[in-house]
């Protein structure tokens, strides 16, 4: 995104010309717009939400740790309306070899002993719910979504506090006083510490508006998908769920799908 880490290797000996990754023995400079960026920033900084995600799984509702897997359209996707669970995929073989989502808390046994008893789903119909739930999107979308767009709007615009550009010219003065003071070898305690206290906060803001970004970038892609397919969608499409669906809830009479703009639509089962 344009940014660099320097001396994140040094050199311990000048005659090999041998190098060792830094571990804090050295000082580093983090340094802001220093190349030209290959990628928008805020398309980096989900990346590394999502890498983030990925190595650290994800914590349900119910408070059970889950490892991410997205071998599948719907993997982390489908979640227990009663337990707050996430549904895995299982294989059974009798009397056919079928496909079927199940709550993880129904297949393990909790400390306690206890299952959740949310019905299981077959893969084929959780296909045919999802095809419903889009043509649905479609069919009443135009009005949720200009209500959508306003409420994201009217987030970005109260956005209490100083912007990116106002913590760049503080943090830009405060970086000259600290290389000014470190030059007359004055204590730098305080100066570096004030530097330290507006990269968190210029990281803070940053996350923020990146999340209002990738908000609208999903209002966006839906209002873009429905406005190509208006007249709805006949096949099931497993990309269509990894571009348009954020969440699937399964109940026991309904499902219910939350897609990446906030709309929610149920289907009965």
């Amino acid at each position: 995104m344009g940014n660099a880490l320097l001396q994140k290797t040094y050199t311990v000996d000048f005659l090999t010309k041998k190098r060792v990754k830094n571990k804090g023995i050295m000082p580093q400079y983090y340094v802001e717009n220093d190349h030209p960026a290959i990628i928008p920033k805020s398309v980096f900084m989900q990346v590394q939400n999502l890498i983030r995600q990925r190595r650290n799984g994800i914590t349900t509702k119910n408070g059970r740790h889950r490892r991410v897997n997205g071998k599948y359209c719907f993997s982390q996707r489908v979640f227990c309306g009663k337990c707050g669970d996430i549904f895995q995929r299982n294989m059974w073989y009798r009397p056919t070899k079928v496909a079927v989502w199940r709550c993880a808390s129904r297949i393990r046994r909790s400390k306690k002993g206890r299952r959740c008893m949310i019905r299981n789903i077959k893969e084929q119909l959780l296909k045919v719910a999802t095809l419903d739930a889009i043509n649905q999107l479609i069919e009443s979308h135009e009005l949720a979504d200009k209500q959508i767009k306003a409420n994201i709007m009217k987030i970005v615009k109260n956005s209490k506090g100083p912007t990116i550009e106002e913590l760049d010219k503080q943090l830009e003065d405060a970086q000259l006083k600290l290389i000014q003071a470190a030059n007359q070898h004055q204590n730098c305690d305080d100066l570096t510490q004030e530097v330290m206290v507006l990269r968190k906060q210029k990281e803070k803001v940053q996350s923020i508006e990146t999340e209002n970004q990738v908000k609208l970038h999903n209002i966006n892609q839906v209002s873009d998908f429905v406005d190509e397919h208006q007249h709805g969608i006949q096949e099931f499409d497993p990309q269509l769920v990894r571009r348009l669906i954020e969440k699937i809830t399964i109940f026991q009479r309904y499902m219910e799908f939350t897609f990446k703009d906030s709309e929610v639509v149920k289907v009965k089962l």
